[in-house]
């Protein structure tokens, strides 16, 4: 079938719709993914200095402090695993979606 000059075929609406549709849901994962390994990074830094703080053994003379220090590494080692769980499924729904 011929199209007048200049005209090009009128996109069909599955065609026109599915692409933006995909599209936007490839950019709110990789939005997501982006804030994702944001916040484990910023967690691994918080980690790192609390290793440093439980290293110092000056720390021990204060087990109160010790303790809150120590709870705190549990509570960020809690959620970077909970991130790294949440990272894996964005990846692979990221994947998923991408494929061809």
């Amino acid at each position: 079938m011929s199209h007048p000059k200049g005209a090009s075929a009128p996109p069909t609406p599955a065609k026109s719709k599915m692409p933006k549709a995909v599209s936007k849901e490839i950019k709110a994962l990789k939005t997501r993914l982006s804030a994702v390994e944001t916040q484990i990074a910023e967690l691994e830094r918080r980690l790192e200095e609390i290793a440093l703080a439980l290293a110092d053994p000056d720390l021990y003379r204060d087990g109160e402090r010790a303790r809150t220090i120590a709870q705190q590494r549990k509570d960020a080692e809690q959620k970077v695993a909970w991130l790294m769980k949440e990272w894996e499924d964005l990846s692979l729904s990221l994947a998923s979606v991408e494929k061809p």
